[in-house]
């Protein structure tokens, strides 16, 4: 009777430490939410411990675009859900929408330009033609960086350009001059046809760029009522300087339209258009290899320097017991010998990289 007293105390208090111990033992964790949220998480089940979605194979198809990958798969989110955008080529910018990047770079790349592709009427190939018998090819010397050379070559497409618009350009009215912006003073007066690149509208003055000319001269006009979204002007008719400005610390000399010209032909107004147009497209070009040349350059200027830096650490060391003073003094003398270590190549990269004044395509 005792035992079956003891045995029967036993398993009641077995029975009590099992169910407070299911009470207190945590269960497995929950599962984490999914990424994004609305994708359910479709792990194989015979999958390795620790698998999830971000680790499934990459199961992109063989004739998947080049550059495609997991991330610009298909979106198949569950209806309802917020979809995710497709991911958009080079050279597009949606909905079948086409750009042309001249100058061989990137949309969005420092110092580029995106210019629209221009359709080259029969009559303007024929001026274009003349153009390049005036504007003879640039002569680059040897030892130039492919860099340069596409600077000058793009410097002369600026030149025969603006030969072409020139051409194109109807003379003045009998008894009036072209108004040189290069030498303007308040006062000056005289016949103007050209386009011009709006620079900022500030204090009810449009600033404008004119084409042709140097990237450093400016004019203004009075501001129209669509300035804000107004990115070229067409400045054709009788000017004069009516009056000097400052703005942003800077003066700026205003011009008034004393008598508007006379309305070209359709035909020629057209062609004149696709002139304009044409050299806008040269200009976008010039600017792209410019900013190439500077990258290159700034690249081997960078690779030649740390070379040398390298090896004035070597020649002039820094003890690891040199006290703050004495670092200091070694980090220069460090730079100063790199500096003169370099020079040889410095100058090298120089002449490789330069481009002469004379391929400035403002330049006459």
């Amino acid at each position: 009777m005792r035992t079956r007293f003891l045995l029967t105390g036993l398993a009641a208090a077995g029975l009590w430490a099992t169910t407070a111990l299911a009470q207190i033992q945590p269960g497995p964790p929950a599962s984490p939410p999914s990424t994004p949220p609305t994708t359910p998480d479709n792990t194989p089940p015979r999958a390795k411990p620790g698998t999830g979605p971000a680790t499934q194979p990459d199961n992109t198809p063989a004739t998947a675009p080049k550059g495609t990958g997991p991330a610009t798969q298909p979106d198949n989110t569950p209806p309802g859900s917020t979809p995710v955008p497709p991911a958009v080529a080079p050279g597009t910018t949606g909905a079948g929408r086409t750009t042309t990047v001249t100058g061989g770079t990137a949309p969005g790349a420092p110092g580029t330009r995106v210019v629209a592709p221009v359709v080259v009427p029969p009559e303007l190939a024929k001026i274009e033609a003349e153009a390049a018998v005036e504007v003879p090819a640039p002569q680059v010397p040897a030892g130039k960086a492919p860099e340069a050379k596409r600077v000058a070559e793009a410097a002369v497409k600026v030149r025969r350009a603006t030969w072409v618009v020139e051409k194109l350009l109807p003379p003045p009215p009998e008894g009036l001059t072209t108004l040189n912006f290069t030498g303007l003073r308040v006062g000056a007066r005289g016949w103007i046809d050209t386009s011009a690149d709006v620079v900022q509208t500030v204090e009810g003055v449009t600033v404008v760029r004119p084409a042709g000319v140097s990237e450093s001269v400016v004019v203004g006009v009075p501001a129209a009522a669509d300035a804000a979204a107004t990115k070229t002007l067409s400045l054709r008719g009788e000017f004069v300087v009516d009056r000097a400005v400052t703005l942003d610390g800077r003066e700026v000399l205003v011009l008034k339209e004393v008598a508007p010209a006379k309305a070209l032909e359709p035909a020629a107004a057209k062609l004149l258009s696709a002139a304009r147009a044409r050299l806008e497209e040269a200009k976008a070009e010039y600017a792209n290899a410019v900013a190439v040349l500077t990258a290159a350059k700034k690249k081997a200027v960078d690779d030649a320097l740390a070379r040398t830096s390298a090896e004035a650490a070597r020649q002039i060391p820094v003890p690891d017991n040199a006290t703050g003073e004495e670092r200091i003094k070694a980090k220069k003398d460090q730079d100063e010998l790199a500096q003169k270590l370099a020079k040889p190549d410095l100058d090298k990269i120089a002449e490789m990289y330069g481009v002469p004044p004379a391929v400035d395509p403002t330049r006459k």
